[in-house]
């Protein structure tokens, strides 16, 4: 029971460092050697916890993987309205999902992570929620810019507030959101 304890507070203290390290230089950029340094501990050590780098980012972005897939899900039920795509896409990015502004806009994440997963299909769904499925070339604009108002507002929110989302805050962003789908 002990050993089960310290090896899943090694998990996490190998996720920690390796999130903190991916955010800091890159995916790409960061290696198991590193990873393993900062822990203090070998490489072999490491690949006990994880079998390989492929392996920490799935752990890192499996939580907020579900999460969207939670969302994919409650956007698709019949008669969702705007309100409730994008207010669960806010909910999603400032709970389980907000590591993924580490991960956004590395592009070695996203060729690695993103299309594995198939994240654009993920996406997609959601566009399709705000807008239907034969929307016009211009509410397709809307909606992806409405997505990025709600993406960005709330990173935007949760760094201004020392990672909380305040109420008014939430308001604030679902406001600029449905803004921008019109």
């Amino acid at each position: 029971m002990l050993q089960e304890k310290e090896a899943a507070g090694t998990r996490t203290r190998i996720l920690d460092i390796a999130r903190d390290l991916i955010a800091a230089q890159g995916y790409s950029s960061t290696s198991i050697a590193q990873i393993a340094e900062k822990l203090g501990t070998s490489k072999a050590a490491l690949y006990y916890h994880f079998k390989s780098k492929e392996e920490i980012l799935d752990a890192l972005l499996g939580e907020p993987f579900e999460a969207m897939k939670d969302l994919r899900d409650a956007c698709t039920r019949p008669g969702a309205k705007p309100e409730e795509v994008l207010g669960g896409l806010i909910d999603c990015i400032s709970g389980p999902g907000s590591c993924l502004a580490i991960f956004e806009n590395d592009p070695s994440v996203l060729h690695e992570w993103a299309q594995r997963n198939k994240l654009d299909e993920e996406w997609q769904k959601v566009i399709t929620a705000l807008v239907g499925p034969k929307p016009t070339t211009a509410n397709v604009i809307k909606a992806r810019a409405a997505i990025a108002a709600a993406k960005q507002g709330t990173f935007a929110a949760l760094e201004l507030n020392d990672g909380t989302l305040s109420k008014d805050a939430r308001a604030e962003v679902l406001a600029a959101a449905l803004r921008a789908l019109g």
